[in-house]
C-alpha cells in the first residue's frame, strides 16, 4: 500500500527578506543588528555600553545613585551628638542642695547653748544697771530714814534697826526680781531671735526647693524645644533628600533608556516583521510501490486465474 507525505514550508515574502539580512535603504538587517547588540559579551563592551555613560552622569556606583545627607541633616547629626544635659538641671540640683543644707542647719530650740547665741551679750549689763539704780534708791531711802531717826532720837535703837533690816530684805528681793526679769526678758528675746532665724531658714529652703524645681522644668522645656526644633529641621531635610533622590532615580532611568534604546527599537522592528504573513507551500509525495509488493500482487493475481481455470469438482 502506498503512503503519501506532505511537507509544509514557510518563508518570508521575498520583498521582506532584505530586512533580515541587509536591511533597507542601506540600513543593517535585523540579524546583523542583533549580532551587533547581543554579541558583545566582553568586559570591554560592558564598560563602553554601560559603565562609561553611567560614570559620566555620576550614576554608576551605589554612592552616586543614593542621595547623601543634606546640609540640614548633617547639622542635625552634629547637634544630636553634641547634646548634653541642660545646664538648668545642674543649677536646679545646686539650689535644692542649698535648700537641704538650710533645713539641716536649722538651729535647735531646745539647746540652751544654741539659745544663748541668740541672747544679747549686753543683757546682764542692763540688769546690772537696774540693780545699781535699785541699790542707790535703797541707800537714799536708808539715809533719809537714818536722818529721821536721828531727829527723833531713836537712831541706833531696836526700832530703827528693825526697819533697816526690813529695807535690806526688800532690797535683796528687788535685786532678785530685777535679775530674774532681766534674764527672762533676755531669754524671750533670744527665743524670738532663734524662731525668726528658723523661719527665715525654712523660707529660704522652700524658696531654693521651688527654684530647683523651676530650673528642672526649664531644663526639660529647653530639651523638648531643642528636640522639636531638630525634628522639624530633620523633616525638612528628609524632604530635600527625597527630592534629590527622585532626581537621581529619574536621571538613572533616562540614562538606561538611552543605553537600551537601540535594543528596544530592534525588538519593535522584530515584532513588526513577525507580524507579516508568511508564504506557505505544501508538497505531497507518493512513493512508487516496492518490487516485493509488485511480486506479491502478481502472485495473488496468478493464483486467482489458476483457480478460475481449474475448478475442483
Amino acid at each position: 500500500m502506498a503512503t503519501t507525505s506532505q511537507v509544509v514550508t514557510s518563508q518570508l515574502p521575498a520583498a521582506f527578506e532584505t530586512f533580515y539580512t541587509s536591511g533597507a535603504e542601506g540600513q543593517k538587517g535585523l540579524i546583523p543588528q542583533a549580532f551587533q547588540l547581543f554579541g558583545q559579551g566582553t568586559p570591554a563592551a560592558y564598560k563602553t555600553i554601560y559603565m562609561d555613560p553611567l560614570k559620566a552622569a555620576n550614576l554608576y556606583s551605589g554612592a552616586d545613585r543614593i542621595s547623601g545627607l543634606t546640609t540640614d541633616q548633617t547639622s542635625i547629626g552634629t547637634e544630636l551628638r553634641g547634646m548634653t544635659t541642660p545646664g538648668q538641671f545642674a543649677s536646679g540640683a545646686t539650689a535644692i542642695g542649698s535648700g537641704v543644707t538650710a533645713l539641716t542647719g536649722l538651729p535647735s530650740i531646745t539647746d540652751s547653748a544654741t539659745l544663748l547665741k541668740y541672747t544679747s551679750p549686753y543683757a546682764q549689763n542692763v540688769i546690772d544697771v537696774q540693780k545699781q539704780k535699785a541699790i542707790e534708791d535703797a541707800q537714799k531711802a536708808q539715809l533719809g530714814a537714818n536722818l529721821g531717826a536721828a531727829r527723833q532720837g531713836t537712831y541706833g535703837g531696836a526700832r530703827q534697826l528693825l526697819a533697816q533690816t526690813e529695807r535690806e530684805r526688800a532690797l535683796g528681793q528687788q535685786l532678785g526680781d530685777i535679775q530674774a526679769r532681766g534674764l527672762q526678758a533676755a531669754f524671750e528675746a533670744g527665743q524670738r531671735g532663734l524662731e525668726a532665724e528658723r523661719t527665715a531658714q525654712l523660707q529660704q529652703a522652700q524658696t531654693l526647693g521651688t527654684l530647683g524645681q523651676q530650673y528642672g522644668q526649664l531644663g526639660v522645656a529647653q530639651q523638648a524645644a531643642d528636640i522639636d526644633r531638630l525634628k522639624t529641621l530633620g523633616a525638612y531635610g528628609d524632604l530635600e533628600r527625597a527630592i534629590a533622590q527622585q532626581q537621581k532615580d529619574i536621571d538613572y532611568e533616562n540614562i538606561m533608556r538611552q543605553i537600551q534604546f537601540p535594543e528596544s527599537q530592534l525588538g519593535k522592528l522584530s515584532e513588526f516583521i513577525r507580524g507579516i504573513p508568511l508564504d506557505q507551500r505544501t508538497t505531497t509525495t507518493t512513493p512508487p510501490p516496492s518490487f516485493a509488493s509488485q511480486l506479491a500482487g502478481l502472485g495473488l493475481s496468478g493464483l486467482g486465474i489458476y483457480n478460475m481455470l481449474n475448478p475442483r469438482g
